[in-house]
């Protein structure tokens, strides 16, 4: 059973956006599954470590191999059906999720039954 992988994240928020940025160095696209389970952001993605040689043994490991997740708490206050993800050439995650924009102030106006 692989081990479990701490990979770093960073999250940035503002009034119009939340996004998460995961540097995915050695890890294939069709390996990585994003999921929404109610308000929680999951993700999954696994880096395969490459085929060695049997007779090499390991002097120093910091890469971290094998299968890892993280999940992230969304706010109620945004658009879950338009959560947007980019892999880029650089092989990071960009995972930008559109808040709902609340006005301060908006003008109602009032029927009358006629």
């Amino acid at each position: 059973m692989a081990e479990k992988l701490d990979i770093p994240m960073d999250v940035y928020d503002s009034d119009q956006e939340l996004v998460v940025i995961i540097p995915l160095g050695g890890v294939l696209k069709d390996s990585i599954e994003i999921y929404l389970e109610k308000t929680t952001l999951n993700i999954k993605a696994n880096r395969k470590q490459p085929d060695l040689k049997e007779t090499l043994q390991p002097v120093q490991q910091d890469c971290y191999w094998g299968e890892f997740s993280k999940s992230i708490q969304l706010p109620q206050n945004v658009y879950f059906d338009k959560i947007y993800t980019q892999l880029t050439k650089e092989n990071i995650l960009i995972i930008t999720v559109p808040k709902v924009i609340i006005p301060e102030k908006v003008k109602i106006e009032v029927d009358s039954f006629t």
